[in-house]
């Protein structure tokens, strides 16, 4: 079982990269975890780019992985409460538990309507900065569940 990070790219940015990777390694031995990256769709009709996005993350995954979603309509957790929520998923999950990013468009309403969807913020972020958060905040529910003193009130 690992924690897997999907998400949509249009385009690299090493710099997202490099901080992403670092929390990543920060996490080796920790949780296991991976990255799936879905290159994006590039057709012009937003709707349809969620459909094939959607589709494209769905052949990705295994039957057995618990699909979350990065939605701005999802539910929102402060970083404690996140914490618990990660260690229930992974307690419970019988395959990977993927954590996904949409693309610029977001996902497909069918999919949105299947599975758990979660908020990183009252903000809309781009999805390479989604990513950072995203990663940055898995790292932080480690550390909270751990009682290390990284995460500070």
């Amino acid at each position: 079982m690992a924690i897997v990070l999907a998400y949509i790219e249009s385009h690299k940015n090493a710099n997202i990269d490099a901080l992403c990777d670092d929390y990543l390694k920060k996490l080796q031995g920790i949780f296991a975890t991976k990255t799936l990256v879905i290159p994006s769709s590039k057709v012009q009709l937003p709707e349809q780019q969620k459909v094939l996005e959607s589709e494209a993350l769905l052949k990705k995954i295994k039957p057995s992985d618990t699909l979350i979603l990065c939605d701005e309509r999802g539910k929102s957790y402060a970083s404690p409460k996140f914490s618990e929520w990660i260690q229930q998923k992974l307690n419970h999950c019988r395959g990977d538990l993927v954590i996904a990013i949409g693309g610029a468009y977001g996902f497909s309403e069918e999919l949105r309507q299947k599975c758990e969807c979660i908020k990183l913020s009252d903000f809309v972020f781009p999805h390479q900065i989604a990513r950072l958060v995203l990663t940055e905040q898995i790292y932080r529910a480690y550390q909270i569940s751990k009682n290390t003193g990284y995460h500070h009130i």
